[in-house]
Parts: structure tokens; C-alpha cells; sequence
């Protein structure tokens, strides 16, 4: 009996919630309007304003994307340093971003099976390969490669996959001095490359369906997000 008395409230609830945000501008965004609306969650998050953040991850909000599916508009490519927050840092809410979370950023196959899925099957415009500052996995791959290598510590199997996919950067960065904020930085474009390489279904988006590939820095002291020069707003 008790069942049944709360039964009816929460239908009605959930009836409510998705007429009320039934499709708002989730899944619609073109690339273009997708990063627009991350870099200006950005900057109200720098001001300390994520009150979208806060008024989009309201239980009616969570019912509607339960009951009716999630359409994120924006796929976040970032690292799983407890810093960063893609939802948190872009002031974004329940069902807006698809985020994919790896030490280092970098890819694999799970994490471009992941991209492919958000794209091909939840209409996902904008792909966002997000580094940060003070990056423990890039710093350890660059201390790790510029040791001299019978003074290298051994790895697991698990964290070398880690360090070895950061090494191009690392390589770049030790040629051209940039030292482990260039190797950041250019660790990024290294994965903006592996993904249209090793990614049949995205080169074919982004060559059909409007999907766009952008690459980005967080700082995490100002809490910024820089693109790079060449993903640039226009």
C-alpha cells in the first residue's frame, strides 16, 4: 500500500520534469555554438558564477535525462586529475557533456570507442582534447624518458601504456626546450592527431556531419581554459 501511495507523486514529478526540459538545447549545438557555450561556462566559472552548473543538476533535471536519455552536445577528452571537472570547470549540467577521463589524456581503444559512441550515437558535434597544468602523468613521462635508461624506474604494464603514448610529446618538447608545460601542450595536439588517425568514424563525421576536433589547456590556478591557436573561436 505504501508503494502505491508514492507512486503517483513521483509519476507526476516525472511527467513534469520531462515536459519541462524535454529537449532544451542539448543535442541541437553545432560544433561551433558547442565550444561557444563551454568557453563562456569557462568564464563564469573563473568568476565563481556555475549557476547553470547548479540549476541544471536539479532532480527534476536528473529525471528528465533518466526518463527520456541523455544528449550531450560536447565530448571532453581530459585527464582524471582530481583538479579537473569538466561539468564543474565549463559550468555545465546533467546530460550536457560527455566526458571521457584518462591520466594523461591520451587515447586508446576504449577511449575512442568511447568518442565514437557520443558522436555516431548520441549526436555529439564538438570532440574537446583538454590538457592542464601541472600534469602528474606528463611530468612523469618526461622525467621517465629524459632519465638516462638504465636509471629508469620499472613500470607496470598498466602505467607504461600511460608513459609511452605521452612520449612523442615528450620527445618534441626535449628538441625544442619547451621543457614539461610545452610537453603539455603539444601532448594535446598529439592526441587531437591520434584521434583522426586511428578514428575511421570521426574523420568521417567531421567530414559529413559537422564534427569538429578542438584542443585546449586548463590552468589549474587560474582555472582557465586556453584553446589552442589553431581551434580559436571565430
Amino acid at each position: 500500500m505504501q508503494f502505491r501511495k508514492l507512486a503517483a507523486p513521483f509519476i507526476a514529478v516525472a511527467l513534469f520534469a520531462s515536459l519541462a526540459f524535454a529537449s532544451g538545447t542539448t543535442g541541437s549545438l553545432t560544433a561551433d555554438e558547442a565550444l561557444h557555450a563551454l568557453m563562456e561556462g569557462n568564464a563564469k566559472f573563473i568568476s565563481g558564477d556555475v549557476e547553470h552548473l547548479v540549476a541544471n543538476s536539479q532532480p527534476a533535471r536528473r529525471l528528465d535525462t533518466g526518463i527520456n536519455g541523455q544528449k550531450p552536445y560536447a565530448i571532453v577528452v581530459t585527464c582524471a586529475d582530481s583538479r579537473l571537472s569538466p561539468e564543474i570547470l565549463f559550468d555545465k549540467g546533467i546530460g550536457e557533456v560527455f566526458v571521457v577521463r584518462v591520466a594523461g589524456n591520451v587515447v586508446a581503444p576504449h577511449e575512442l570507442g568511447s568518442i565514437e559512441y557520443a558522436a555516431e550515437h548520441l549526436g555529439a558535434k564538438l570532440v574537446v582534447v583538454l590538457g592542464h597544468s601541472k600534469c602528474g602523468a606528463v611530468s612523469a613521462a618526461y622525467d621517465y624518458f629524459t632519465t638516462p635508461e638504465a636509471l629508469r624506474p620499472e613500470l607496470s604494464k598498466n602505467l607504461a601504456s600511460i608513459v609511452n603514448d605521452i612520449e612523442p610529446a615528450v620527445e618534441k618538447a626535449v628538441a625544442v626546450g619547451s621543457g614539461k608545460a610545452g610537453a603539455e601542450d603539444i601532448n594535446v595536439d598529439e592526441v587531437v592527431k591520434q584521434i583522426r588517425k586511428k578514428s575511421r568514424v570521426i574523420r568521417e563525421m567531421m567530414e559529413t556531419s559537422g564534427v569538429k576536433i578542438v584542443g585546449g589547456k586548463y590552468d589549474v590556478v587560474t582555472g582557465a581554459v586556453s584553446l589552442h591557436a589553431e581551434h580559436e573561436e571565430h
